[in-house]
């Protein structure tokens, strides 16, 4: 049986794979009908197909965060002009051995695509991502570093983790109840049992309330009652997801900054882990921690490859699962935020700015759940989504603008 990541990776691969294979067939037909040549109208549709395929794969199949090396652009073009020949070859061979009709055309097409797959999965594997991801320093690289320095802040907190709140009553007391068990140690399995007292201790908790309109306040003020490393700020009034954030971020105490969601959607466990791999202080300093989530539906999924593959190429850095949590920084990298959005964008400005910063991106595994109480106040349907799409886009070309005119 192939290992877990290899069946992960084949699964990605072959989702990708289906949508540049659309790309590359509208491609391929639309200039059959203009009348283009049938190998160029191939060559042209595969290119597409390819480009498409580059981003997704490097940010969604081998989920790289790396800086893009020519060394591997090099590897990629090798791959696919060798893929890119075998599935030219295999198309004229079908179509010479059954003749040219709409069957054989469908037919031929198949073929070479399902030969030049098997080879740009293989060369992938081995050659581009592979070899990127094989340099890249793992989990237990980090934890052989040297652990001597602690990190702490002079108030002894040494991550402050920041919960926005809106309209969340019914979630605060499963929240609460949560995070005590978690800063009390009950949750060996979120990183290194001897380190989890020693980190848990070094954490406090902002529950940010947002400005919200149900019984959160009167609720926070009777959880809170006698509690030491959980406390609560106060929004008057609601002005965006990332106000509420940035609010919480700068009442925080700790050296390590960083956010999640009250939803319960995400563990409030995984910041230990994602405490865990920011590493002690001289790494942390230069190091950024980001969920990666698995467990969600298909459709969810594939919103999220449209929006990585969308600002991957509109800003130029790989990026992937925008919208994860948890979401972790040094405080010194918080400080250097100039003018950062008050919305759902806060996710991408963070995760941009920290690729553009030179920090080091580091993944952690993150499940996925249902919400324990409510809904979504973003992710209700559709037609939600098409909102989020279109204030996340206008940031991100406005983000673009400023960056040219910076140059």
């Amino acid at each position: 049986m192939l290992p877990a990541r290899l069946r992960g990776e084949l699964a990605r691969f072959v989702l990708v794979g289906l949508t540049a294979v659309a790309i590359d067939f509208a491609v391929y037909r639309g200039l059959l009908a203009l009348g283009l040549d049938l190998h160029a109208a191939k060559v042209a549709g595969y290119v597409g197909g390819a480009v498409f395929a580059y981003v997704a794969n490097r940010t969604f199949t081998f989920r790289l965060d790396t800086g893009v090396h020519r060394r591997e652009l090099l590897r990629f073009v090798a791959v696919y002009l060798g893929a890119l020949a075998a599935n030219v070859l295999v198309n004229w061979a079908v179509l010479a051995l059954l003749g040219r009709s709409e069957v054989t055309l469908i037919a031929a097409f198949v073929c070479a695509t399902g030969v030049s797959a098997t080879l740009n999965f293989i060369g992938l594997k081995l050659l581009v991502f592979g070899h990127a991801a094989t340099n890249a320093p793992t989990d237990d690289a980090a934890a052989a570093m040297d652990p001597s320095t602690t990190g702490i802040s002079v108030d002894g907190v040494r991550l402050s983790l920041v919960i926005p709140c809106y309209n969340e009553a019914r979630n605060l007391p499963l929240l609460v109840r949560r995070l005590r068990e978690v800063l009390d140690g009950d949750g060996a399995e979120a990183i290194d049992a001897e380190a989890l007292d020693a980190e848990a201790l070094a954490v406090e908790v902002i529950l940010v309330d947002n400005g919200s309109t149900d019984d959160s306040a009167e609720v926070l003020r009777e959880l809170l009652a006698g509690q030491t490393r959980i406390r609560s700020v106060q929004v008057e009034r609601n002005q965006g997801y990332g106000f509420g954030i940035l609010a919480g971020l700068r009442a925080a105490r700790g050296t390590i900054l960083g956010w999640t969601h009250a939803d319960m959607q995400t563990d409030p466990g995984d910041a230990l882990r994602g405490l865990a791999a920011m590493g002690s202080a001289p790494e942390a300093v230069g190091r950024f921690v980001k969920g990666r989530r698995y467990g969600r539906p298909p459709a969810d999924v594939a919103f999220t490859v449209g929006m990585s593959v969308f600002e991957t190429l509109l800003l130029r850095r790989a990026m992937w699962d925008i919208n994860a949590q948890p979401t972790m920084f040094p405080r010194a990298f918080f400080e250097r935020w100039q003018d950062p959005p008050h919305d759902f964008a806060l996710d991408l400005y963070a995760y941009y700015q920290a690729k553009r910063s030179g920090l080091q991106v580091r993944r952690v595994r993150v499940r996925f759940g249902e919400r324990a109480h409510g809904v979504s106040h973003w992710n209700v349907n559709w037609r939600a989504k098409l909102r989020f799409i279109q204030r996340t886009v206008d940031f991100s070309l406005r983000m673009r603008r400023d960056l040219r005119g910076h140059a």
